[in-house]
């Protein structure tokens, strides 16, 4: 082979490299450019999603205008929210899910603390934008073909959206610890009212005594040991069960909280060393259950004398 024929020959390659990075180039972003534009719905999934947003945003909507919320601040978050009928859905979503499955009513004033909203990176000038930067990536480059059609299907999947909302799980852990705390209190309030039902009948009279008095003591340390006392006294697994059957509402979850545990623990404890703390009813105590045999005093009767005592003494 000549010279000159080999010249022919590596310009020949050269154009023909050419022309195929160009056609290369040329296929990527018409691909770029449909991905970005095709639609303009975004991805099934997110149509799917769409599906009844309206009518939960109404619904959210008309919950805010029956509201007395006044806050600038509060009523500028809703505005915001409202902006996206997804978003807003989303949030309805949140907070009937809430209410239906963990026993959490939201006050509408506490939405904002546990929701951020983002508001949506892909404006369709964003879109325009990014298309900009066909003149600096290069298409030919497989790498960088990949990030930037990574990054409109992004913005393809978030078409028509102007918000996103992020729940915050800090937010409702504080708000579990005080619906816990809550749900501690009442039923302290119980232990107190089953103490001083079977008062009378108590082996242990002089100590419950001591402790139900000292309930209202102004020493700090005397108020908590009387507390302590009753607590680990009184509260039996049967006693934590009667409470979540009589109120699932209050007391779901009751044997999970963290306060009640120790005392359930120490119970079951007691119980399995000495099988014989219930106190035998007396005879007066039996008259009181017969003569008076309502739902609440049948509960503190068994919790007193031990699970199902009182059918002993009851037709």
């Amino acid at each position: 082979m000549s010279i000159a024929q080999g010249m022919l020959n590596y310009f020949d390659k050269k154009d023909a490299e050419r022309l195929r990075i160009e056609e290369l180039k040329n296929r990527r972003e018409d691909f770029i450019l449909q991905l970005g534009l095709a639609g303009g719905g975004g991805s099934s999934s997110s149509s799917k999603k769409s599906e009844g947003a309206a009518e939960k945003a109404l619904k959210m909507q008309t919950r805010l205008t029956s509201s007395d919320i006044k806050d600038e601040d509060t009523l500028s978050w809703y505005n915001n929210l409202f902006t996206d009928p997804v978003a807003t859905a989303e949030a309805y979503d949140f907070v009937e899910d809430q209410a239906k499955n963990y026993d959490r009513n939201i006050n509408l004033k506490d939405l904002p603390t546990m929701i951020s909203i983002i508001q949506s990176p892909a404006s369709v000038e964003n879109k325009i934008d990014l298309f900009k930067e066909f003149e600096i990536v290069d298409l030919a480059n497989k790498e960088e073909f990949y990030n930037l059609a990574k990054k409109v299907k992004n913005m393809t999947n978030q078409s028509g959206r102007t918000v996103f909302i992020d729940v915050d799980p800090e937010t409702i852990q504080k708000t579990d610890f005080t619906a816990r705390e809550k749900q501690f209190e009442g039923v302290l309030q119980n232990v107190v009212r089953t103490a001083r039902a079977g008062l009378k009948n108590d082996p242990d009279y002089e100590k419950t005594q001591n402790a139900l008095n000292n309930l209202t003591s102004s020493d700090p340390g005397t108020k908590a040991d009387a507390r302590d006392y009753l607590l680990s006294r009184f509260i039996t697994p049967e006693f934590i069960g009667s409470l979540e059957t009589e109120n699932p509402s209050a007391y779901r979850g009751l044997s999970e909280n963290y306060i009640v545990k120790p005392y359930l623990k120490f119970s079951e404890t007691t119980t399995t060393e000495n099988s014989t703390t219930r106190p035998i009813p007396t005879s007066q105590a039996i008259a009181a259950l017969q003569n008076n045999p309502t739902e609440q005093m049948i509960i503190d009767f068994n919790n007193f004398y031990g699970p199902n005592a009182a059918d002993q003494y009851l037709d």
